[in-house]
């Protein structure tokens, strides 16, 4: 296949934990849109939330061993060998540069609405497609971003699965078995990680 023929989605986040809802969204955007592959990015520091609570070593071991078992999937730690803020326009820069693919930016609903306060914006949006997970079945519209933005929505049904849910149930005493993969699981156990 010729390089430029490649078709990549670039999912970034905490994974704080990475969980089950993010590998349900990954796998559907690869199906629904014919991605080559999905490079999944824990952030270093994000800039739109509060610091994440484990360790980038551990966040990105997770998520190292929660796609490992998925051939079109593979991690990045770009975000977290760079210094500072981890912003997606540098990022995929980064990545553009070093390949003549096609990116898609996977992001959830909560997050793409709140797109035209991301760190080069406009920029982004110039240069990349995103791939929109909803957070309800409802019909979702966007119009009233100041630039355009080309978007797909993925056709999934409502993953009420999250990381902030996982750690609170970790220090409640509660399970978690069936939210994150099982090895992601005896990792946190191992790691005594979010008690």
């Amino acid at each position: 296949m010729d390089r430029s023929e490649l078709k990549i989605g670039i999912f970034g986040g905490c994974f704080d934990p990475v969980h089950l809802g993010h590998l349900i969204i990954a796998e559907t955007a690869r199906q629904q849109f014919d991605l080559n592959k999905i490079i999944f990015i824990p952030a270093g520091i994000p800039p739109h939330r509060p610091a994440p609570v484990a360790p980038a070593v551990h966040r990105l071991k997770m998520t190292e061993i929660a796609v490992q078992d998925n051939s079109f999937f593979e991690t990045s730690d770009i975000e977290i060998k760079r210094e500072g803020i981890s912003y997606t326009y540098e990022t995929m820069k980064i990545l553009s540069s070093k390949d003549s693919a096609s990116f898609f930016i996977i992001i959830g609903w909560d997050s793409f609405v709140i797109l035209p306060s991301w760190f080069n914006a406009h920029k982004l949006a110039e240069e990349f497609e995103f791939i929109v997970a909803p957070r309800s079945s409802n019909t979702q519209q966007i119009d009233n971003f100041p630039f355009e933005v080309r978007y797909k929505m993925l056709d999934i049904p409502r993953i009420d699965i999250s990381s902030t849910l996982i750690r609170s149930r970790i220090k409640s005493g509660k399970s978690i078995r069936y939210l994150v993969p099982e090895k992601v699981l005896y990792y946190i156990e191992k790691e005594r990680l979010y008690v």
